[in-house]
């Protein structure tokens, strides 16, 4: 009702875009994490299940795109060893700890997260944590 009254949009156009097409858009999103992170992306993991590494779908599900991680160690609660990139759900539990209405939070083991990509992943992410480096190329005018 708020843009019926706030901005004059009739009833069934306020309905429909900020009702339904909300709802369908966060659904096929949701749906696109068993399908996209099934078939597309890395498997640093574990390179013998269909789960893969996808950001894309992880931007898009706020964190929920790190599926081969989540079949590997499904106990950890961040669902990916990248920490807060691309993982807002990571940041939203993070966040419900500090005010303790989460707790009990429950991690893979760094040592156990490198063997797992040295024995059995596709060696696309070797090193771990590995944090990306920012260059900046500038060459200045003469």
């Amino acid at each position: 009702m708020i843009p019926v009254w706030c901005w004059g949009e009739t009833v069934w156009n306020s309905f429909f875009i900020s009702a339904m097409a909300r709802y369908c858009v966060s659904l096929n999103i949701t749906w696109l994490v068993n399908s996209a992170a099934h078939k597309f992306g890395d498997q640093p993991f574990e390179k013998n299940i269909e789960a893969r590494e996808n950001p894309v779908v992880a931007l898009l599900a706020v964190g929920e795109g790190w599926h081969n991680y989540y079949h590997v160690f499904p106990w950890d609660y961040a669902t990916s060893e990248l920490g807060y990139t691309f993982n807002l759900t990571k940041v939203f539990i993070d966040v419900m700890a500090m005010i303790g209405l989460s707790y009990d939070l429950k991690t893979a083991n760094p040592n156990a997260i490198k063997d797992r990509k040295l024995k059995s992943g596709d060696r696309t992410r070797v090193t771990l944590n590995e944090k990306p480096k920012l260059t900046l190329n500038i060459k200045y005018a003469k």
